[in-house]
């Protein structure tokens, strides 16, 4: 267990097996390739051209697939309520298998289902073109209906509205709210008539007749805003409008038959979700390609792999070629190596916590076993409650069981079981269940006591710090820095641990609880931890130096030691966090105890809506309080304990052909990490 054994290989074989190498290696599932090193006299490939084809190739299926899963989701809210209608269905997998599961052979030759569905997707794409061209169209004749509302009522053709020999006569528009105003305006105009033909959206249409003899009227009028109508139409309105209309449905059914046939693709998605990841190994061919060394008939490649799986690997070179030259090196120190992580059952979950500050680099100690402990110890603490960690129980186990692939959210799922057994445990110190004492137990209410459960999570900080330390001294000890690892960091673990003796009577004074009385050590012990606490920190200082060169180098770090005691305390103190959360999220239970005790008061109904209460506000409570332990957990363990040793900044191992996006490809046991 821990960080795998990790060798490189380079490969020199016949260009024309090149394909089947790639296939076979793939098929393993234990190969990261690499680029190979520059061989004189020989050459690389180009293949930028390529993959960008590959690239959008892929991006045009992702819009495909896309468009098509947006119109089954209108086509089936349109046609909800009618019975008539099936409901169309994508073929997205179940909870259980959220991935297709394909068999890699049929994967690998999946080419031989290329011609139909880039007929699919160019089919596909005409639907599209004629349902933009459509909608355009549509768009147009709804402007225009638009357009035509406002003289939708008129008699007669714009054109019919003309000037005569005497009479300037106008189409004119105003606004409906100075309608009154322009009357009583027009009303000092003798032969000046204005004639209200309709009024819409707030805009009243006017036929208005003057004298040629009064034509400024029209002028002074613009002061109420009145305008000539900007809508003409050469025949009779109702007519246009009746034939926009009637050419709108035609292309709203249109669309509709053209819809009905894009979600008619629903079934094929699955095929071309496969097309995909297959385009996308095709991809990663071609990128591999670029990275080997060529001759005229052969090639160079370079690749990482487990150590445990060199037989494996050859085997899969011979099955497809006997012309190769294989040579096999061990890792050197200091040299890179993508990371494969190998843990237990138990630890597996918690490698996701890791991960997500940064996976450990090659020649490290793998922090995973010993994180994954404080994790879930500090995870019960916070959460704290029998109740609350059997229904995060409940949902690791459900999560094992019923979701059959190895997705995020199981691993997820799978970490919060885990660490609900901690909570348990806590929760049992407490008596506590949903944040109801049902009994007294060991450990008294963090809101009763206070500073008992602040006193714990302050030692329980020492603790995992001095965890954290220890992981400093294994990894001086692995590269055989045995004098630093001992009188540099071991002397803080003895200062930090006879620290807790030495004020260990101090804390159960500040923790006033009489049951722990008994608990108390004898002044002796306390007055001789003390003087161990000063004099492991002084060897501590002084030894500070010892990893830096020269005199001045080896001064200046040991005083910077003595400012490295106030970064040690600000560590600690870090973990009050532990107390509040715990606190916060007991007092939010026990306000939801209160609020649904007062509600069954009311009696009958009172009863059904308490159950309801408590169901979902605990629900919420626990919800709320595990996303908060899950980012203050994990700070701790990226700040105060990863940041007494931990480096990181490795590369996870991914082995070639393993970046599916869709599928799952099942063809014998995959190292990839998960």
């Amino acid at each position: 267990m821990g960080i795998v054994t990790m060798k490189r290989l380079t490969l020199l074989a016949m260009r024309a097996d090149k394909e089947k190498i790639f296939n076979a290696l793939a098929k393993t599932r234990s190969v990261e390739l690499k680029r190979s090193a520059d061989v004189e006299a020989c050459t690389r490939v180009d293949v930028l051209s390529a993959r960008e084809a590959y690239a959008d190739k892929i991006n045009r299926v992702e819009e495909s697939l896309n468009y098509v899963a947006e119109a089954v989701t209108g086509y089936n809210q349109l046609y909800k309520h009618n019975k008539d209608v099936e409901e169309v269905k994508l073929p997205n997998g179940s909870m259980a298998r959220p991935l297709a599961e394909v068999d890699f052979d049929y994967f690998i030759n999946f080419d031989k289902n290329v011609n139909t569905i880039e007929e699919q997707l160019q089919s596909l794409a005409d639907l599209r073109e004629q349902i933009n061209q459509n909608n355009a169209q549509i768009t147009v004749y709804n402007a225009e209906l638009d357009r035509l509302k406002l003289i939708a009522n008129l008699a007669h053709p714009t054109s019919w509205y003309c000037n005569t020999d005497n009479a300037t006569v106008q189409l004119m528009q105003v606004n409906a709210a100075q309608l009154d105003k322009l009357k009583t305006f027009a009303g000092n105009y003798e032969l000046v008539n204005l004639e209200v033909l309709d009024v819409a959206d707030d805009t009243a249409l006017l036929a208005v007749v003057a004298h040629r003899t009064e034509t400024d009227f029209f002028e002074q009028a613009a002061v109420y805003g009145l305008v000539k109508c900007g809508v003409t139409c050469d025949v009779l309105p109702r007519v246009r409008i009746e034939d926009a209309r009637r050419r709108l449905d035609g292309l709203q059914k249109k669309n509709e038959e053209l819809i009905k046939s894009v979600v008619g693709y629903a079934a094929a998605t699955a095929d071309w979700k496969v097309y995909v990841d297959y385009l996308g190994l095709c991809d990663a061919k071609l990128s591999a390609e670029g990275d080997l060394t060529n001759t005229d008939l052969t090639f160079v490649m370079e690749a990482y792999y487990p150590a445990e799986a060199e037989s494996k690997v050859v085997n899969a070179l011979d099955v497809v070629t006997a012309n190769y030259v294989l040579s096999c090196f061990d890792i050197g120190e200091g040299e890179f190596a993508p990371t494969l992580v190998k843990s237990s059952k138990i630890v597996k979950p918690f490698e996701s916590i890791t991960n997500m500050y940064s996976p450990p680099a090659y020649h490290e100690v793998d922090p995973n076993p010993v994180m994954s402990v404080f994790y879930f110890i500090i995870f019960g603490f916070m959460v704290a409650d029998i109740g609350y960690g059997l229904l995060l129980l409940i949902a690791g186990i459900a999560a094992t069981f019923v979701i059959k692939q190895q997705t995020g959210i199981k691993t997820m799922l799978q970490l919060f079981g885990m660490c609900g057994l901690s909570a348990i445990v806590v929760g049992a110190l407490f008596g506590s269940i949903f944040c109801y004492p049902v009994y007294n137990g060991i450990i008294p209410a963090p809101d009763a006591y206070p500073m008992v459960m602040m006193i714990l999570s302050l030692m329980l900080g020492i603790v995992h710090i001095c965890a954290g330390i220890g992981c400093r001294m294994a990894v001086k000890i692995k590269h055989k820095r045995y004098l630093s690892a001992w009188l540099t960091d071991f002397p803080w673990i003895i200062t930090f641990v006879s620290l807790i003796f030495a004020i260990f009577n101090m804390a159960m004074d500040m923790a006033a609880y009489d049951p722990w009385a008994n608990l108390r050590l004898p002044d002796v012990v306390g007055q001789a931890a003390l003087y161990v606490c000063l004099a492991s920190l002084a060897v501590g200082v002084i030894c500070a130096g010892l990893d830096s060169k020269g005199i001045l180098g080896k001064v200046k770090s040991s005083f910077g030691s003595v400012y490295g005691i106030i970064n040690y305390f600000s560590d600690i103190m870090s973990y009050i966090r532990v107390f509040g959360l715990m606190l916060s999220s007991a007092l939010v239970g026990s306000v939801i105890n209160d609020i649904a005790s007062m509600v069954m008061n009311g009696g009958g109904l009172g009863y059904v809506f308490a159950v309801i209460v408590l169901i979902v506000a605990h629900v919420f409570n626990l919800a709320m309080g595990v996303l908060s332990v899950y980012i203050h957990n994990g700070r701790l363990q990226y700040v105060e304990f990863f940041g007494k040793f931990y480096e990181g900044e490795g590369a996870l191992f991914t082995p070639f052909g393993s970046g599916t996006k869709y599928t799952l490809v099942k063809d014998g046991q995959s190292l990839k990490n998960n």
